[in-house]
């Protein structure tokens, strides 16, 4: 089979162990439908790929989020279409998922889907992290992740001022991220976070993406998150 067009019956398989297969995949398959019709464009995959690029690679994620003991609350930084925050509150509907979207039409896409899938415990806040990681939800969270935002001191930045301590920060990376981090060295200092090491997707999900596990080790700095756009403009 093409892994490209993977359907969703391989999901569930792919997936058995986690949740209830026969529970959440007619939420994900809600979830594209909702997607497909929304007015506001929130991916650049095509139809067809959307199973393994943004659904199976989610729910890689939320598997490896799992074994570093991960869970709620979560925060998932940059959600766009949902993924993988949507996704991790689709499968554990009973657990709190904050979805951190700073494009307001994109926020109000996840809100109407996360309503039409009836998770109640789905948050959407359509603010930038930079703000949101000064308010209430510092440090509250017991699983911090973030895909496909930013360069990996800058998402170190953005994500881990909402982890509480000793709560797993999950990034996945694509083929720059030994430079990448090499390159955090001194922002996972100054957030206070420690690299744990990073675990490939399986073959058929992805060849390129390795999963980066971080773990909040002291509290982040008053400091941090610097005001909004500094981060990516004068990343640690």
């Amino acid at each position: 089979m093409d892994e490209r067009h993977a359907t969703w019956e391989w999901l569930a398989a792919h997936f058995s162990t986690i949740g209830n297969p026969e529970a959440w995949l007619p939420r994900l398959r809600a979830h594209a439908a909702m997607l497909a019709a929304a007015e506001v464009r929130t991916t650049s995959v095509p139809p067809e790929e959307m199973v393994r690029r943004h659904f199976a690679e989610s729910l890689e994620i939320l598997r490896i989020s799992l074994d570093a003991g991960g869970g709620p609350p979560v925060v998932d930084v940059g959600s766009g279409g949902g993924f993988p925050g949507l996704v991790i509150a689709a499968v554990f509907p009973e657990w709190e998922v904050h979805l951190v979207e700073p494009l307001q039409k994109r926020a109000r896409v996840l809100a109407t889907i996360a309503a039409g899938l009836g998770l109640e415990r789905a948050a959407v806040h359509p603010e930038r992290a930079e703000t949101l990681g000064r308010g209430p939800l510092r440090e509250s969270a017991n699983l911090v992740t973030a895909r496909a935002v930013a360069p990996l001191r800058e998402a170190l930045e953005y994500t881990a001022p909402f982890a509480a301590l000793g709560a797993p920060v999950i990034l996945p990376k694509g083929s720059s991220f030994r430079e990448e981090l090499r390159a955090a060295e001194r922002a996972m200092s100054e957030l206070g976070v420690e690299y744990e090491g990073a675990v490939p997707m399986r073959p058929t999900i992805s060849g390129t993406i390795v999963v980066a596990r971080f773990r909040k080790v002291r509290p982040t700095p008053d400091r941090y998150p610097r005001r909004p756009g500094v981060p990516g403009k004068r990343p640690l």
